[in-house]
């Protein structure tokens, strides 16, 4: 007969067991914690406007593993990709001087319309739906006057055009909504054009403009100092606290110095961001998207011609990092503080953290067919 014995267990592999199960139960969780991290980042979506290696315009998302998911023609090359999570519809809108927009429903993958601009008006590559998601907002531009508008559309009424507010200047881009849901804030860039010609690059004159969303009343317009009038306000985001970040692209002499991105709350000046010389030297002038991270800490500023991407804390307003990404533009926040997409245009996608400085690429599947456009918009 077996002492020390319980059902055939001899008491010392009884007492190894316990002493292990502590760490087994540990490793299962940790198993099954990977399993909904793994989970989520394939439910997590990322679209943009790209371009293959045939010529071809298209929309194009992936996940937050790198898996692409589908991609849909063009019918040519395109800016913004804007996301209704509620319709699961994606709006693609033409670059400018654009006239279409494409409608995508990316959850049964398959088109739902293309818009045409109205008579007398071209795209600025950007849109916006409202707070309920009823409207959709178009920045564009009246041929008859060279003025900035925000065309409003009914989702709900065949897209019935309902409402055209007055951007109070001239080639209006991004914008987006203040934390309140009623004030709009609008990056004007002040150029005008003729196709893709600049015509008024002595004379043009940006402009931030907070507006009333309702009646398109001005509530504020904020102006760079004259000697700083080419520097065109383009691409901007806003922090849920109400601090907006703007990327700006410069008109003039390559060898002027002038600010690249500025800092702005409503009811006070511009703040231009100062940069260390031997990375301001390297931009060629010229900032792509504007990006919060998911706290609204920190901000991410894309530029392409320079192959970089800038870190801010905008808590201190005070310039944190910057990483290398050849011909990266478009940017995009995780669920994660701090951190952020990039994609470029070689096809490319990294991540990258604003806390760590750790920087990943992205493997997608089929990564090196496609030249991504300027903007990434997470879903």
């Amino acid at each position: 007969m077996v002492t020390n014995s319980i059902k055939g267990i001899n008491r010392r592999q009884l007492l190894g067991w316990l002493a292990a199960a502590p760490l087994l139960a540990k490793t299962q969780l940790s198993q099954a914690s990977e399993t909904q991290v793994i989970e989520q980042q394939a439910q997590r979506l990322y679209a943009s406007a790209a371009k293959n290696v045939q010529g071809g315009y298209y929309l194009s998302f992936f996940n937050a593993l790198g898996q692409e998911q589908t991609s849909h023609p063009l019918p040519a090359r395109a800016h913004q990709v804007l996301a209704d999570p509620v319709r699961g519809w994606l709006f693609t809108l033409a670059r400018r001087p654009g006239d279409f927009i494409t409608i995508y429903d990316y959850r049964n993958q398959q088109a739902i319309t293309t818009l045409a601009v109205q008579a007398g008006h071209y795209l600025q590559g950007h849109a916006l739906l409202s707070p309920d998601g009823r409207y959709l907002y178009t920045s564009e531009t009246r041929l008859e006057n060279d003025q900035g508008y925000l065309v409003v559309r009914d989702l709900d009424d065949d897209f019935k055009v309902v409402k055209e507010l007055p951007t109070h200047g001239i080639e209006p881009h991004e914008f987006l909504w203040m934390p309140d849901g009623k004030t709009l804030v609008i990056a004007n860039g002040g150029i005008k054009t003729k196709g893709r010609e600049k015509l008024n690059l002595a004379t043009m004159q940006s402009a931030l403009v907070y507006l009333n969303s309702q009646t398109g009343e001005l509530i504020e317009k904020q102006q760079l100092a004259d000697e700083f009038h080419q520097c065109s306000l383009r691409h901007l985001d806003v922090a849920p606290d109400g601090q907006v970040i703007i990327a700006l692209q410069y008109q003039g002499h390559l060898a002027d110095s002038v600010p690249l991105v500025l800092a702005h709350r409503q009811g006070e000046a511009l703040v231009s961001m100062a940069l260390p010389e031997r990375l301001y030297s390297q931009l060629k002038h010229y900032c792509g998207s504007a990006c919060f991270d998911t706290s609204g800490r920190f901000a991410a500023i894309s530029a392409p011609r320079g192959n970089h991407v800038i870190l801010w804390d905008m808590q201190q307003r005070a310039f944190l990092s910057s990483i290398y990404a050849a011909d990266g533009c478009g940017l995009a926040a995780t669920n994660k503080a701090g951190e952020f997409l990039v994609s470029t245009g070689r096809g490319k996608v990294y991540q990258f953290s604003a806390l760590t400085g750790e920087q990943q690429l992205l493997p997608l599947e089929e990564s090196s067919q496609w030249q991504w456009d300027n903007h990434l918009t997470a879903i």
